[in-house]
């Protein structure tokens, strides 16, 4: 098998993976405890304690519309590995109703659902898929009207959320909001990953002893420019570096030892590659 056969394979085996993790989230936890989640998937639950549909076929039928305009408005890598996702998704969700019912707890729903979900559905983005629904319509009005995916994906969800408030009452969709909270925390932690770091800018005076300090602390590389201060006019330098957040007492102690003037900025980076953090390579 090719290397490049070989690559798509392992994609499709873990866009599946998640698919099947998503689908029997939903039939396990969230169903039963009448929380909505996002999406088409919100709306399959909320006509099924309306009308009494099927939770797994509705999903299934009303992705079906969104795959096929996807697929002339969004990249046909991720529409192929969402149709996949989203098949996978609604055949996992029907196969997962012969599983008994694990709680009526309200909490234990939303907590267990919205870890479940949030795993699956990382592991499907971080191949480039999905379950289809409101993904793939968030990709068409970025790429087509630039509204940014998560303003997109809040604006659907919101509303229904909103509507669902509305018919099943508050603590529903309190609970929703809720799981989509902690689905959306787990969905970054794989996605990104959990190791977090910390970028710093320092703008000093004092640059060599500053950032050969840096260095001979930390063992990583350290970005100088040379910069002008817009009110002083005052030529400075800015040093730029990455550090892990336990790091960050130590960076302040040496930076304010050397030049109790220098101004530091410290900001959360949820992603860094190369320069001995991670690895370049796409997967």
């Amino acid at each position: 098998m090719s290397e490049k056969k070989s690559y798509y394979l392992k994609k499709v085996c873990l866009v599946m993976l998640g698919a099947a993790i998503t689908g029997a989230g939903v039939t396990i936890f969230y169903v039963p405890g009448s929380i909505l989640g996002g999406g088409i998937t919100a709306v399959s639950i909320l006509l099924h304690h309306m009308f009494g549909t099927n939770v797994a076929a509705v999903t299934f039928f009303c992705n079906i519309p969104i795959l096929i305009l996807g697929y002339f408005l969004v990249d046909r890598e991720f529409m192929a590995l969402s149709t996949i996702g989203m098949v996978t998704m609604s055949a996992a969700m029907r196969v997962a109703e012969i599983v008994p019912v694990p709680t009526d707890n309200v909490f234990t729903c939303i907590i267990a659902g919205g870890c479940v979900v949030g795993c699956g559905a990382g592991i499907m983005l971080r191949q480039n898929g999905s379950g289809a629904g409101s993904d793939v319509i968030s990709r068409a009005l970025y790429k087509y009207f630039s509204i940014p995916i998560g303003n997109a994906s809040l604006a659907i969800n919101g509303t229904l959320v909103s509507l669902g408030g509305i018919i099943m009452g508050i603590d529903v969709a309190v609970a929703t909001i809720a799981t989509i909270f902690i689905s959306g925390r787990i969905i970054n932690y794989i996605v990104e990953g959990v190791d977090h770091k910390r970028t710093v800018i320092i703008i000093c005076e004092h640059a060599d002893e500053i950032s050969q300090a840096l260095l001979e602390e930390f063992g990583r590389g350290v970005t100088r420019m040379e910069v002008i201060g817009a009110y002083s006019g005052k030529p400075k330098s800015q040093l730029m570096c990455a550090i892990n957040p336990y790091q960050t007492p130590k960076l302040r102690s040496i930076v304010l030892k050397i030049e109790p003037t220098a101004f530091v900025t410290i900001t959360e980076s949820i992603s860094v590659i190369g320069g001995g953090f991670r690895t370049n390579r796409l997967n």
